[in-house]
């Protein structure tokens, strides 16, 4: 699946909602609205969450799916983002794995993007975290 991001948004509360988040929105190549929500807690995941497999980040459509720990891989190369998803939970999304995020007319600022994807990728259980790829701790700028 390929998508024109026509927006990518950061969202930050330590206090009501304790989340951090990335939001991605745009166009596929049918020119269907799509939009993924990445995000996690600001706080440690209680025992509960932990037995429930949510003890990290998550994903979310704009359908209102949600799955725990479903990346394999995140890659930026340039002004593409590649998520790459397992198997299982793609079709659980209802999407086609990878999705391929074109971020070239979105405005965003790479090393912002890299910095809140680390700070969500890379927290939680450690097994269901992924690759990091092209996300280094500078980060990278986006072509214009």
């Amino acid at each position: 699946m390929r998508l024109t991001a026509a927006e990518v948004g950061f969202f930050e509360d330590y206090e009501d909602d304790e989340a951090l988040e990335v939001g991605i929105a745009g166009v596929d190549g049918a020119g269907v609205r799509r939009s993924f929500s990445i995000q996690r807690s600001t706080y440690e995941p209680d025992d509960q969450e932990v037995r429930s497999g949510m003890d990290s980040y998550c994903v979310s459509t704009e359908r209102g799916f949600t799955v725990y720990g479903c990346l394999r891989s995140v890659r930026l190369t340039g002004a593409l983002l590649t998520l790459q998803f397992t198997v299982e939970d793609a079709e659980v999304l209802d999407v086609a794995t990878p999705v391929e995020v074109d971020l070239s007319g979105s405005g965003v600022d790479g090393v912002d993007l890299t910095g809140r994807l680390r700070e969500i990728l890379d927290w939680g259980a450690p097994e269901k975290r992924p690759e990091l790829i092209g996300l280094s701790a500078a980060g990278p700028p986006l072509p214009e």
